[in-house]
């Protein structure tokens, strides 16, 4: 029997590898961008999101009905600015503490309970978090001994009629919102540097609240006693800005230095605008020594570099999952979800079920479900649990860890 040959390699079967193989690639790619984009739209709905669509979420949703904001909406419930920068985990806190008495309001008055989806949350919880960074209202009396003390008489007439070095004082724009006042200053800084040089007038360092209550002094001789719109910008145009402008080469974006941005996360409008104020010769000085040009903000520029550098410590707290196994069993939380938030015949499983949470997803949870959780509660005689805001990193951190699979004898 003749022994057959083998067969010799087809040509055409490494260009068929070739191909498979770059199909693969192309498979695999398509699934990690759409993993990645679904990454990004979980924790950067704030970043890439214009404020004001969180103001109509405020307003379409009828927040307003019962809270204000720096002043402008119902008075049912307490105002949600007023100045007091918060944390992303305080405003959730306070949603789901308060909510058994907004809820319990809203069913006595007949209210629709308005729904949200991820994004409206992440949308609402960024508007009321820059919200919080508008400064309360000054004291224009304050203010007006002020004017006098720092000697802005000398070259500022206090009159409405417009003195030589009047721009920024007699223009309503100027002085519409904090940011807007805070960025008429430092684009007058240069100008007003070179003038009191010559007068021989020693540059004003600001303390406490000196600029909240000189901007209301001014404020009150344009606008009267009206309150100032809310601050829209945009963090996205606001990075692009602190980047053409140069003020990434000098304000790093890591550490916690008195120069970065990170440190400025807690500070008001006005106390930013304070900063850059008292700061200012030193800054202008630093640029020409590296050859930089002032930068001159236009429009609502101020208003969108504030937004970027309150988004720079807008996320989740840090935390531990072993802390947060306590504070689910402090809370009280266990008792429906079980020890290891592993489900019951009362309430489901919080993990081990393909979900990562955050600050967002958890606040939109319990605006979804929280109505029926508080029912339950009350029919099983357990309280409330309120939350502190320093529980929120440790419990996502316990809820986003594995379950521990038991293994088999």
């Amino acid at each position: 029997m003749v022994k057959s040959r083998e067969e010799a390699p087809s040509p055409r079967r490494p260009f068929v590898w070739l191909i498979l193989a770059l199909a693969a690639l192309a498979i695999l790619g398509s699934v990690l961008a759409v993993k990645d984009r679904s990454v990004l739209l979980r924790w950067s709905v704030f970043l890439s999101t214009d404020i004001g669509r969180g103001r109509a979420v405020f307003q379409k949703k009828g927040c307003i009905h019962c809270h204000a904001v720096n002043g402008m909406g119902g008075s049912i419930g307490p105002d949600l600015g007023e100045g007091k920068p918060s944390s992303v985990a305080f405003l959730v806190t306070a949603m789901w503490n308060h909510a058994p008495n907004m809820w319990a309001y809203m069913r006595a008055e007949r209210f629709s309970y308005p729904t949200l989806d991820y994004e409206q949350t992440a949308q609402l919880v960024a508007y009321l978090y820059m919200a919080s960074r508008l400064d309360a209202r000054g004291d224009a009396q304050r203010g007006r001994l002020l004017f006098a003390k720092y000697r802005c008489t000398q070259c500022h007439s206090a009159a409405r009629t417009p003195g030589p070095h009047d721009t920024t004082l007699t223009d309503p724009q100027a002085v519409r919102t904090p940011a807007a006042w805070a960025q008429a200053m430092w684009d007058s800084a240069p100008a007003m540097k070179k003038t009191m040089q010559e007068a021989g007038v020693s540059w004003p360092v600001l303390e406490s609240s000196d600029l909240s209550d000189l901007y209301a002094y001014i404020r009150s001789r344009l606008h009267g006693s009206s309150l100032p719109p809310p601050m829209l910008g945009n963090p996205e145009k606001g990075w692009q800005l602190f980047q053409s402008y140069g003020c990434v080469d000098c304000h790093g974006l890591q550490g916690n230095g008195p120069g970065s941005p990170g440190t400025w996360r807690s500070l008001t409008f006005l106390q930013l605008g304070q900063a850059m104020w008292s700061n200012a010769p030193a800054m202008l000085a630093a640029m020409k020594e590296r050859g930089m040009a002032s930068p001159r903000l236009t429009g609502n520029q101020m208003d969108d570099v504030a937004a970027f550098v309150y988004t720079l410590r807008y996320f989740d707290p840090v935390g531990s999952a072993i802390v947060g196994r306590s504070v689910f069993e402090w809370r009280g939380c266990n008792r429906c979800h079980g020890k290891d938030a592993q489900g019951s015949s009362v309430a489901p499983a919080l993990r081990g079920q393909g979900r990562n949470y955050n600050s967002i997803s958890l606040a939109t949870a319990l605006w979804s479900h929280g109505p029926k959780m508080f029912e339950r509660s009350q029919q099983l005689g357990i309280g409330w649990p309120r939350l502190q805001p320093s529980d929120v990193g440790d419990l996502l951190a316990f809820l986003n860890t594995p379950r521990e699979q038991r293994r088999s004898p």
